[in-house]
């Protein structure tokens, strides 16, 4: 959602627009955009406020450059945290389960959003001892291992992991925060999914990992409010922000994931656009082959009183105009990935 409403700021002034390109998911982003400036209007709220992901979503989107035929499309798969742990939550719907799996599997970019408050408000041993299963990291590296073992097989492709703490408005003072514990959390999430990172490394060398800490909100602040509560066997984590003057949503990291997600995608779709251009070249060349082969006059003036010439001709013309169009949208690709890659990645951002 971060994404979607920094998107104008991210692209004004650029030949490019993000663009949700169905029915549900716009129905589906309005209600957690209205759900999070409700929140803002409230003034305060507690960490249990902003509901989490009930049910598996898909979000589409497109990144338009104004050129027919020159888009990047984004479909995201939003899933409940609790199918990672479905012994601890209502039982998961398992044929939706395997539509997951098999959308991990097929997906370029994996990215796992990190709560930062749960990092961060873990403060002594009995804490620390609860963050792992708050986190799910023993579930989170069994997907990435999926996720990693899939790239692996296709290390001509790109490959993208987003590790994503969210809610880091009260650790970073670069958008109105009172304080800077940014290297304490970067710190604690790199050694939290230590392992997981590991695990994409050895199953897919080749992709690239970052790390990029998100202002869900921006104007919200981590009060003094926070405490850990009995829950069933273990602890659970309960936080109050307020919301800082004037009030106003300014989102800070989603430029940064959306220059990586979008390169990553641009370079795949450009690879694409590649083939289909040596594809419809190809073509072309075999029609003018046959063209040119010697023929004697009885076999020119069959293929002529049939009509074979003239549809071998427009076949070839076909292709070739084919052929030109494909060039051209790969151009136009190249120059897409090339103004995506300049694009600097802020201070926040590191690779892993």
């Amino acid at each position: 959602m971060s994404l979607i409403e920094d998107a104008p700021r991210i692209l004004a002034g650029r030949d490019a627009v993000l663009r949700v390109h169905d029915q549900p998911t716009t129905d589906a982003v309005n209600r957690r955009l209205n759900e999070l400036r409700g929140a803002v209007r409230a003034g305060s709220f507690r960490r249990q406020a902003l509901r989490s992901t009930e049910r598996m979503t898909y979000y589409k989107l497109a990144l338009e450059t104004g050129i027919a035929g020159i888009a990047v499309y984004l479909n995201v798969l939003d899933f409940p945290g609790g199918w990672l742990s479905p012994e601890q939550h209502a039982p998961r719907p398992e044929e939706k389960w395997q539509e997951c799996r098999e959308f991990i599997s097929r997906s370029t970019v994996l990215l796992v959003p990190v709560d930062s408050t749960v990092v961060m408000s873990a403060t002594d041993p009995e804490h620390e001892r609860m963050v792992p299963e708050l986190l799910k990291i023993a579930q989170v590296e069994q997907v990435a291992e999926s996720w990693a073992t899939a790239r692996g097989t296709e290390p001509e492709n790109r490959a993208l992991l987003l590790l994503v703490p969210m809610k880091c408005e009260s650790y970073f003072n670069d958008n109105g925060g009172s304080k800077d514990e940014s290297g304490l959390l970067f710190k604690k999430v790199e050694k939290i999914y230590g392992r997981a990172l590991d695990v994409v490394r050895a199953n897919a060398p080749h992709a690239q990992i970052l790390y990029c800490p998100l202002d869900t909100l921006g104007c919200v602040e981590l009060t003094g409010a926070q405490s850990w509560l009995p829950d069933g066997d273990g602890l659970q984590l309960s936080a109050e922000f307020t919301v800082r003057p004037p009030g106003e949503i300014s989102v800070k990291g989603a430029e940064e994931i959306l220059i990586a997600v979008c390169q990553n995608l641009a370079a795949v779709r450009h690879a694409g656009q590649q083939e289909k251009t040596r594809q419809w070249e190809e073509r072309h060349r075999e029609i003018e082959v046959v063209r040119g082969r010697p023929m004697t006059l009885r076999e020119r003036w069959r293929s002529l009183v049939s009509g074979e010439r003239w549809e071998l001709r427009e076949r070839g013309e076909f292709a070739r105009k084919q052929a030109v169009r494909a060039l051209r949208q790969e151009e136009h690709f190249e120059q897409l990935v090339a103004d995506l890659a300049l694009r600097p990645m802020g201070p926040r951002i590191r690779e892993l």
